[in-house]
């Protein structure tokens, strides 16, 4: 027999009323509060979220958008990457109770339509987390401001408000794979980057270019290639800096995947890796551990990031004058097999 919220409010000795607003935190005392949730917990009643949207005026729906460029693959098709990140999110959704809502959408579609700011505006969803991925122009950003709605952005390249961001150390962590290769013994790095407008390989590519240039090395433009953040698109690099005639003796890859797709290729050419040349990936996602040999690369945490981009979006829904500083994950280097590196790790 389905245990409906009267008889929640019977076992706790109180009225319908006072049980909804007890479980949904409106006015109750602390002593109802306990006394109902108790109740609830006994019978295993699982509120329904339509009668709670009803009581709350919300929809009880966080909206996850990923925004992508029309040029560029959808890396939530290509990759792992996000599988991490979303559970971060999902995992403190759901303990607040809130279901998620998931859609990539193109910048041209954003900019356009105005995807986001009708969302705010018709409520169809109580916040959003928004990954931005790319340097176009954050049009719906002044929509979501003027609507006061609730909102995080990951990774992004512009904000209005720090305290609404949630961030990877994307410079650190790719200056760190640079001096690692050259600490390693490597005097003609090349660069294999993701997508040129992509906000992280924008940042991981500066990182390479000052960390050599400090060390007094002149990268060529021959040694610097352009590749999407997938497989495929390392293998391309790859054979591109080899039909180039580029010489190299150890490759920083802007994420795992485009390593793979390098490290086949250079492989299948008749090179040792990392005797005759060593590489580094970064976000160490698992192809980085099931790869022949392991490839060292830069621990970036998407889970953490995820989770904590959430938590912090709970904290705007709750209380729209909340103020936050912004939150910057380290990214931290991950020594393999792949490099000469002695600091060996998972």
């Amino acid at each position: 027999m389905k245990v409906n919220l009267k008889d929640v409010a019977r076992l706790a000795g109180v009225s319908v009323a006072t049980a909804s607003l007890a479980l949904n935190n409106k006015g109750a005392s602390k002593e109802t509060v306990e006394r109902v949730t108790a109740a609830a917990r006994k019978l295993n009643y699982v509120q329904n979220s339509l009668g709670r949207s009803l009581i709350t005026g919300r929809s009880c729906t966080i909206a996850l958008y990923i925004l992508n460029d029309r040029d560029n693959p959808d890396l939530t098709g290509e990759c792992t990457y996000f599988y991490p990140f979303m559970r971060g999110i999902l995992g403190e959704a759901e303990k607040a109770g809130y279901a998620l809502s998931f859609a990539v959408k193109l910048w041209d579609e954003v900019e356009k339509n105005s995807v986001l700011g009708q969302s705010a505006q018709n409520k169809s969803c109580d916040g959003m987390i928004i990954v931005p991925q790319y340097t176009h122009p954050y049009s719906f950003l002044p929509d979501l401001e003027r609507l006061k709605f609730p909102y995080v952005l990951v990774n992004p390249s512009a904000s209005f408000d720090k305290g609404k961001t949630v961030s990877l150390d994307n410079y650190t962590g790719a200056a760190k794979a640079t001096k690692h290769l050259l600490e390693s013994g490597c005097k003609k790095p090349a660069y294999i980057n993701g997508s040129e407008n992509h906000f992280d390989a924008v940042r991981r590519r500066q990182a390479f270019l000052d960390v050599t240039s400090a060390a007094g090395i002149k990268v060529e433009e021959s040694a610097l290639v352009n590749g999407n953040f997938t497989t495929r698109s390392g293998t391309e690099a790859m054979q591109e800096l080899l039909r180039r005639g580029t010489a190299f003796d150890g490759i920083f890859c802007a994420n795992d995947y485009m390593a793979a797709g390098a490290m086949n290729v250079l492989l299948e050419s008749g090179y040792r890796i990392p005797e005759d040349v060593q590489i580094v990936g970064f976000d160490d996602t698992e192809i980085a551990r099931s790869m022949r040999p392991r490839l060292t690369t830069v621990y970036n945490p998407t889970f953490q990031i995820g989770a904590q981009a959430m938590r912090r979006l709970l904290s705007y829904i709750e209380d729209p004058n909340h103020r936050a500083s912004e939150k910057v994950f380290a990214a931290e280097l991950v020594v393999r097999d792949s490099t000469r590196g002695t600091d060996k790790l998972g």
